[in-house]
């Protein structure tokens, strides 16, 4: 579903997923659709399948291995978050990594996961068209403009891909500067690859992408960043390292070995050479020139803690927005987050990544 946008003579290639996907395991763009044999994992070692979308924040899950204590690591790209979690399900894949809303969506419909770890946050922007002249973070100025249009009977359209951590970060943040998401503007469902064009044509004035979806929208001139949309209760929480409750069970020091893995591999990320290994990787499967990569991964925060009132905004939210057809209760979410292998692979407590005190 990747393809090419022109403006003014500038083209941009977009050959990557759509990653972060959240409430429905809509597909993204074109990547293979795994079909990974079940591993062998035992206490004598094995291999271990780590799967991933191909969005900037999954991509440094390729950077995991190629080991994990006695562990062979196999990394696997998916084209949804679907099949990903199909995977986890079926014992083809070990470890997967999805975003917040796909924890809580997939959590809504009884599918048996459950999260160990953070991975990387951020990554969110919240773009307006060039005609439109506000500086960023103008927020009063923003809020004149979204009741001047309403008042003319024409709502600023905003294009969001529904069910995201993006989708749901801005509906979060809009109400804290007097703006109903619901009443005072128009939100189109548009996915991240159709957001630059959405622009150009005018059928939107302002977008909320994510990375490296953004990185190419605003570096083309196609619409200028505007604000971080993360003044809100979910903060700037993105994406989850999960593992299927079987899977946990019967393999807890594998899982625990799979919890030192991410602790280092964040701690990585922070370096320059692990930020260069990870660029690596974001141009190699997304088919993406340096200066948007870098762009991309500036506005990534690598972090392993897992926030558990964020969570429960964002799942409180996504009911809200109807993206969800039940509430998750406090007990329920506790039930599938476990912060015992992170513990025991930082020596931190539970409380200080994220959990409820």
């Amino acid at each position: 579903m990747g393809g090419t946008q022109v403006k003014s003579g500038k083209t941009f290639s977009l050959k990557m997923s759509v990653g972060l996907l959240g409430a429905f395991g809509l597909v993204v763009s074109a990547c293979g659709q795994s079909s990974v044999p079940a591993a062998s994992v035992s206490s004598a070692g094995g291999t271990i399948v780590v799967g991933a979308p191909e969005c900037a924040h999954c991509l440094a899950m390729s950077l995991l291995g190629p080991k994990i204590g006695s562990y062979t690591v196999k990394f696997e790209p998916f084209g949804n978050l679907t099949d990903l979690t199909a995977g986890l399900a079926s014992g083809a894949v070990q470890v997967g990594q999805i975003d917040y809303t796909g924890l809580v969506s997939f959590l809504s419909k009884g599918i048996p996961i459950v999260a160990i770890s953070g991975e990387v946050n951020g990554g969110s922007d919240f773009v307006l068209a060039d005609n439109i002249n506000l500086a960023p973070n103008d927020w009063a100025g923003f809020k004149s403009l979204v009741l001047a249009d309403k008042a003319s009977g024409h709502l600023l359209t905003i294009a969001s891909q529904f069910g995201t951590v993006q989708d749901i970060e801005l509906r979060l943040q809009l109400p804290k500067y007097g703006i109903d998401p619901n009443t005072d503007v128009n939100f189109v469902n548009v996915p991240y690859q159709g957001m630059a064009q959405a622009l150009q044509s005018g059928s939107v004035q302002a977008a909320i992408p994510v990375q490296p979806f953004a990185a190419a929208i605003t570096n083309s001139g196609y619409a200028k960043h505007f604000a971080y949309p993360y003044n809100q209760a979910a903060g700037n929480l993105t994406n989850v390292v999960v593992v299927s409750p079987s899977f946990l069970k019967n393999h807890p020091q594998e899982v625990t070995q799979i919890a030192k893995g991410m602790n280092t591999l964040v701690e990585y990320l922070r370096t320059p050479k692990g930020k260069s290994a990870w660029a690596g990787a974001v141009e190699h499967y997304d088919n993406l020139g340096a200066t948007t990569v870098n762009t991309a991964l500036a506005q990534l925060t690598p972090a392993i803690g897992m926030p558990f009132t964020q969570v429960q905004a964002i799942a409180a939210s996504m009911y809200a927005q109807h993206l969800i057809s039940t509430p998750l209760s406090t007990s329920f979410l506790k039930s599938h987050i476990d912060y015992t292998p992170l513990v025991q692979a930082t020596s931190q407590s539970a409380t200080s990544l994220g959990a409820p005190a």
